[in-house]
């Protein structure tokens, strides 16, 4: 069976499952900070290989419940980006079974800033798989009022939720969003329309999103 190319047929959907689970999974114990994630030369030969990267990724999407797919280096990106922006207080909003958070938790330590990240486990994934432990269960709309972040990252908002509430909260300066841009399919179309943005080259390259590469972007929304 070519994994790459997966098929309806049952048996082969559930080789495909199990070659998801294997690609995608959380850190094993003793296991350095990023050495779960894959590098980006092992993503360029899986989008080389991909005839269709758009249903591909919606399949390992639906067999992992992982939305954002960040390359090794892009955690270390990210706090560079972070650092130069005097974040010292970062929070992680849907952050789901933790994929990113298993990275971003030690290395965000590391650098000595704040560090949270919260999940409301009602999405549509629910199948069982584990959950890093440093994801806390909450919504991102009433922790954030306690934990007062200057940054908060946010993969894949619900289709049409506006990130705007968000910015209510006095201490946020940016919010970067993980996902597509323009709303519909992550976050609503009027963030984009009236919230003062900009797309990142830096931050959208090193990772891709549940719909490939293509159309994936990270958006930061700012306060003027």
């Amino acid at each position: 069976m070519d994994l790459l190319n997966p098929s309806t047929k049952f048996q082969e959907q559930r080789r495909f499952q199990e070659f998801a689970r294997s690609l995608i999974r959380l850190p094993q114990p003793g296991e350095g900070a990023l050495a779960y994630l894959l590098p980006e030369e092992r993503w360029q030969k899986i989008h080389g290989a991909l005839t269709d990267p758009e249903p591909w990724f919606m399949g390992l999407s639906q067999a992992t419940g992982v939305y954002f797919f960040p390359s090794r280096e892009w955690p270390l990106r990210l706090l560079r980006y972070l650092r130069r922006l005097g974040v010292r207080r970062l929070l992680e909003a849907g952050a789901g079974r933790g994929y990113l958070s298993a990275a971003l938790a030690p290395l965000a330590a590391a650098a000595g800033l704040d560090f949270l990240a919260v999940d409301r486990g009602d999405g549509e994934f629910q199948a069982g798989l584990p959950v890093c432990p440093r994801v806390q269960p909450g919504d991102v709309f009433g922790v954030i009022r306690d934990f007062q972040p200057q940054a908060v990252v946010y993969g894949w908002p619900p289709p049409g939720q506006s990130i705007a509430p968000l910015f209510q909260t006095p201490s946020l300066r940016y919010l970067l969003l993980l996902g597509e841009e323009g709303g519909g399919a992550a976050g609503a179309p009027e963030d984009w329309q009236k919230l003062p943005h900009k797309i990142s080259p830096f931050l959208s390259l090193f990772s891709r999103g549940r719909t490939g590469p293509k159309r994936h972007r990270v958006t930061i929304f700012f306060k003027k």
